[in-house]
């Protein structure tokens, strides 16, 4: 859209603000808006986030289907969810959806409940200063499981392999929590915003990569060959070498991590002829490694005005 330019006086030039705009951050007289200069551009933006919305989901209804039409509703800034549902023909759905919220979002609890629905509501009250903590503790739980994933493989530990679904379903739900605050704070401007939940999607795929290796070797314990052990800590030190240049940009270093990437898409491909080693967790390891090159984009974009 465009506006034109007020002169006031002789020194003050004004542009009107977007009605809808201003509606859905409820904007009004007195308040005190962020404006940044950036080149051409000046960008006004609210600490207020965006009213929420109701929405609800109807039979029929898969609990995964389900599930997932619940955590996404939360990634995506809505407030409050009904889930018509018959309990008689459908009675676990309440008690798995209760677990989905305890294990993969922060805030939405369960207020009302009937025979056939059911109501879920944003409790949390939360801030946008909350994306910096939430995604560092993703960074930090991320960190954790590529270290004791490695460790609970080489001492076929079951307990431990086993608990690393438990990681990763914490990371789901400070990455969902990320997600909502991206959508509904809009604390970044479009473009980054957009780079931003981009990047958490794939943080979380990688963490499923993980998750699922452990979840496949905990029922398998097959042999695995020690220079699969060996590309498994290569895997995680440039993992732990991605964590760093994301907080602390430097283009050198970013060189030489993709650098060293590319070494290990050659070293993951060459563990499928190894003799005697589980070929499944091979995979794994080559997904992650595809996974942490795919996110290097991720770094680039949100630093590309650094160049």
């Amino acid at each position: 859209m465009k506006r034109k330019v007020i002169q006031i006086a002789n020194s003050t030039q004004l542009v009107s603000l977007p009605r809808k705009w201003c509606e859905a951050y409820e904007v009004k007289k007195g308040d005190e808006l962020e404006v940044q200069e950036e080149g051409s551009r000046v960008i006004i933006s609210t600490d207020k986030g965006i009213d929420g919305q109701r929405i609800e989901i109807n039979p029929p209804h898969l609990k995964n289907i389900t599930e997932r039409h619940v955590t996404t509703a939360f990634r995506t800034g809505v407030d409050e969810v009904c889930v018509n549902f018959n309990y008689d023909e459908n009675p676990e759905l309440l008690q798995y959806i209760s677990k989905t919220l305890d294990g993969q979002t922060i805030g939405y609890e369960i207020i009302a409940q009937e025979k056939n629905y059911f109501v879920i509501k944003d409790l949390s009250g939360t801030s946008a200063t909350s994306f910096d903590t939430a995604l560092r503790r993703s960074f930090l739980l991320l960190a954790s499981m590529a270290k004791e994933s490695l460790e609970a493989i080489k001492s076929k530990n079951v307990a431990n392999l086993k608990d690393m679904y438990f990681k990763d379903r914490s990371i789901n739900k400070f990455t969902n929590f990320c997600g909502r605050l991206l959508l509904k704070k809009a604390q970044f401007d479009t473009k980054k915003t957009a780079f931003y939940y981009h990047f958490i999607r794939s943080f979380e795929a990688l963490a499923d990569q993980y998750s699922l290796m452990c979840t496949h070797y905990a029922d398998s314990l097959t042999p695995v060959h020690k220079k699969a052990f060996e590309a498994h800590k290569q895997i995680n030190d440039a993992l732990m070498e991605f964590n760093a240049i994301f907080y602390e940009y430097d283009k050198k270093k970013l060189d030489r991590l993709f650098l060293r990437i590319r070494e290990l898409e050659k070293t993951s491909q060459d563990l499928f002829g190894l003799p005697k080693s589980d070929y499944i967790v091979s995979h794994y390891l080559a997904s992650i490694v595809r996974r942490i090159k795919e996110m290097v984009d991720s770094i680039i974009e949100l630093n590309v005005q650094a160049g």
